[in-house]
């Protein structure tokens, strides 16, 4: 069985790269996504023959937990993350043509901060149909966000439950 250890990180969400079978993005939180950073991981999966485990080819640190992840549907180097504090993340730089035995790499820096939601977030995708550059975001402040990723703002906002 193929495993890949993550210390100090509980896994939330992850998913299969749309452009390169064999990579996929894990994001994950500390103790439980109460408190601490988050970490969202790119790793390879084995090749049949190599008979190795996932191999961490990058890994993105954030200061809030992460709670979902979902790869852009244009882009190959392009994802977004879903967080405790309110905000999504654009991340940038996910090289896909790693080597393997290539020197690690941590990226700190986002190439975008989206952030009106009140709560954390718990779900993120990319609209996939007739416009690319849209996001959806959903928090536990009862809201779904659409997002343009050409602008700062959302475009619209769904307001829900009240928990009454």
């Amino acid at each position: 069985m193929q495993s890949c250890s993550t210390p100090d990180r509980h896994g939330y969400s992850v998913c299969f790269s749309p452009f390169q079978p064999n990579h996929l993005l894990l994001a994950t939180s500390q103790l439980y996504g109460l408190a601490g950073g988050g970490t969202l991981f790119l790793l390879k999966l084995p090749s049949t023959t190599d008979g190795k485990g996932l191999t961490q080819l990058s890994r993105m640190e954030w200061s809030d937990g992460l709670f979902d992840v979902a790869w852009c549907p244009y882009a190959d180097n392009i994802a977004a993350t879903a967080s405790g504090d309110g905000s999504l993340q654009i991340w940038g730089g996910l090289n896909q043509d790693i080597d393997a035995e290539a020197t690690l790499t941590t990226l700190t820096q986002p190439l975008m901060v989206l952030q009106e939601h009140k709560n954390e977030v718990y779900s993120i995708n990319w609209g996939e149909q007739w416009n690319y550059h849209q996001l959806l975001s959903a928090s536990w402040d009862g809201t779904i966000k659409l997002w343009d990723c050409h602008r700062q703002n959302s475009v619209a906002t769904c307001t829900g439950h009240s928990d009454l």
